[in-house]
């Protein structure tokens, strides 16, 4: 999958945030809100969020250089981990820091329906965020929601899916705890606030650990390792895979080394020939392979060996 789709998920999350941020920030005027106020400033950081993901994608395309000659892809593992560790972790803390405040400070709700029209029509924006990221998420897996998260490599997406689907629960979470600590008791309001808090940590955590697998070097999927040796062998000139490493590069691209058997008989030019015919097809029955090298050996020399 190109980038397009993860930039699409993207935009559409920054442009709901900033549209949350906008209604918040309007509210926190209007009914002089030092909690709305809170709340606003909380929205714009999750807009941040977004302009990080949208800056790795940027420095990702730069052409590769004297330095880096594999290019520039994994920047997008970079900013995703920024976005994790600065954002989210930011984010939990503030939100417990305000449950706890509100613990011991518990203060009525007041301005309530203006709480509850900031709250629902965040749900719709939010809602309508996930759903454009979730349906671009889907086109790359059609594994069972968790374990399509642990497998994919589109972390940029990873990211969006994870923080729409936090802030959806988060502001269900809110919505009933406000409803409660209007109708019941004030201290519903801070079990709310600590309640989203440690939602988003656990996202973030959760995140982080996704982040480190692929910065470090994600390997092919089992079954796609699988076909590659299917396909190998299927040539009648090539005998034992002598090695096969594979490192994920970027949002969806693998690097692979390949050392294979071959006929001894064969000329130069013969394996030549194959091993590019061999590389064609391995890149059209696994897309996800980006740059690719195949070393051929000596069959006979091995045995010897």
């Amino acid at each position: 999958m190109s980038s397009h789709g993860s930039n699409k998920a993207i935009v559409f999350a920054l442009a709901g945030n900033l549209l949350i941020a906008i209604i918040k920030y309007i509210v926190a005027f209007v009914t002089g809100s030092a909690a709305m106020l809170a709340e606003s400033i909380h929205s714009t950081a999750d807009s941040f969020n977004q302009v990080l993901l949208l800056i790795g994608h940027k420095k990702a395309k730069k052409s590769p250089s004297e330095m880096h000659s594999f290019g520039y892809a994994n920047e997008v593992f970079f900013w995703s981990l920024m976005v994790a560790v600065l954002l989210f972790f930011v984010g939990a803390m503030f939100s417990i820091y305000e449950g706890i405040h509100k613990l011991i400070y518990p203060e009525a709700i007041k301005n309530v329906f203006w709480i509850f029209a900031v709250l629902i029509s965040s749900i719709v924006i939010e809602a309508k965020s996930f759903q454009v990221a979730f349906s671009e998420f889907r086109k790359t897996t059609k594994l069972p929601f968790l374990k399509a998260i642990r497998a994919s490599t589109q972390v940029s997406l990873i990211v969006v899916v994870l923080e729409d689907s936090a802030a959806m629960a988060g502001l269900v979470v809110v919505l009933l705890s406000t409803l409660l600590a209007w109708l019941v008791n004030p201290v519903f309001d801070a079990i709310g606030s600590i309640t989203v808090g440690i939602l988003l940590l656990a996202v973030s955590i959760l995140l982080i650990a996704e982040v480190k697998n692929l910065i470090v070097g994600e390997s092919l999927p089992r079954e796609r390792r699988l076909l590659l040796r299917n396909i190998i062998h299927k040539y009648k000139n090539t005998g034992h895979i002598n090695r096969l490493q594979s490192m994920v590069m970027g949002d969806s691209k693998y690097l692979v080394l390949l050392s294979v058997d071959v006929n001894d008989d064969m000329k130069g030019s013969d394996v030549e020939d194959m091993t590019e015919r061999l590389k064609l097809e391995l890149k059209k029955e696994i897309p996800e392979i980006g740059t690719i090298y195949i070393e051929a050996q000596d069959s006979e020399r091995n045995r010897k060996v």
